[in-house]
């Protein structure tokens, strides 16, 4: 059973549509990573996540502990590509092919056709576990922010960085790779200038503490890395935010100059063959019922005027 809280900030802040039931029974096991890798031809498994291409779309498994499935991107090959099924169908498919109990699928908006679907349970107790958003995988981050309601997703980037926004109008956005194993630095766009203040406030949304030195010590460090500027720095954690040639990432000390230097990877790769659909002896048609109930995104004001919605119902 979903909390009330994580419940209605996946329905209201994130927009999503429902898959219609829990598709697998209570005794069945769900797919893990090497299932999916064994089951599909062609696939390029690295990590936490393994890649694989069918129907023109682009399908990334991701995990939190190198087996269990906690969420599927979804993501055209290119724009307008011809499908055999569409992106709710083939989530609905997915869902049942790896026994995800759980799944709730939330459309993207941009020019390609894409979704993430996850499965609630997990990422419900993925939340409640980690202390902050480098708690460990991404996942696991990606699960601490959905908790929090202050960031929502907005979208998937080619490379497969999730794009997210914040529910109010701050101008701060953020990138989060998916790719790695351990999740240790987030790239800050948007409109918002990163002073001290607004770093700090930003490192206290992400369950990363206050700035813990002073400008004395920051402008020490931000010599020795060779950066612009260095507004955000708690030795305790060793996190620090910094910018150098426009861009601003916030993370760990070696994960933020390897980003802002272009070398820290986080891209998801997927296989440039397709593959087919693993055989399944209780299929007897070549179409597949759609499973999913249809739901009008809501636009990033309306997801934000009922999330605020929300939290004041909350108080009352």
């Amino acid at each position: 059973m979903l909390k009330p809280r994580l419940q209605s900030l996946l329905r209201l802040a994130l927009a999503v549509s429902l898959l219609s039931a829990p598709l697998a029974g209570p005794t069945a096991a769900a797919w893990g990573l090497s299932d999916a890798t064994q089951a599909f031809s062609s696939t390029n498994a690295v990590g936490n996540h393994v890649c694989l291409v069918h129907d023109n779309w682009q399908i990334a498994l991701l995990s939190h502990n190198k087996d269990e499935i906690g969420a599927v991107f979804i993501i055209e090959t290119k724009e307008d590509a011809a499908h055999n099924l569409g992106l709710h169908a083939i989530a609905g498919k997915l869902a049942e092919l790896i026994e995800m109990t759980s799944p709730v699928i939330q459309e993207m908006d941009g020019d390609k056709k894409a979704g993430i679907m996850i499965d609630a349970d997990i990422m419900e107790r993925l939340a409640d576990d980690a202390e902050n958003v480098f708690h460990n995988s991404p996942l696991e981050g990606m699960a601490y922010l959905l908790q929090d309601g202050y960031f929502y997703i907005n979208a998937i980037r080619p490379n497969g960085y999730l794009h997210w926004k914040t529910v109010k109008k701050s101008g701060v956005e953020l990138l989060m790779p998916m790719a790695p194993l351990k999740l240790t630095a987030l790239e800050v766009t948007g409109r918002q200038t990163m002073d001290e203040y607004a770093t700090e406030f930003l490192a206290r949304k992400l369950g990363l503490g206050s700035n813990t030195a002073n400008a004395t010590r920051r402008e020490a460090l931000r010599q020795q890395i060779n950066t612009t500027e260095l507004p955000y720095m708690n030795t305790k954690s060793n996190i620090i935010g910094s910018y150098h040639q426009r861009r601003f990432v916030i993370g760990k000390r070696t994960s933020v100059v390897h980003m802002l230097s272009n070398r820290y990877g986080g891209t998801l790769l997927f296989p440039s063959q397709s593959c087919d659909w693993p055989a399944d002896k209780n299929e007897t048609t070549e179409e597949v019922v759609e499973t999913v109930k249809e739901v009008k995104p809501l636009t990033p004001r309306e997801a934000r005027d009922k999330y605020l919605e929300f939290l004041r119902n909350l108080g009352s």
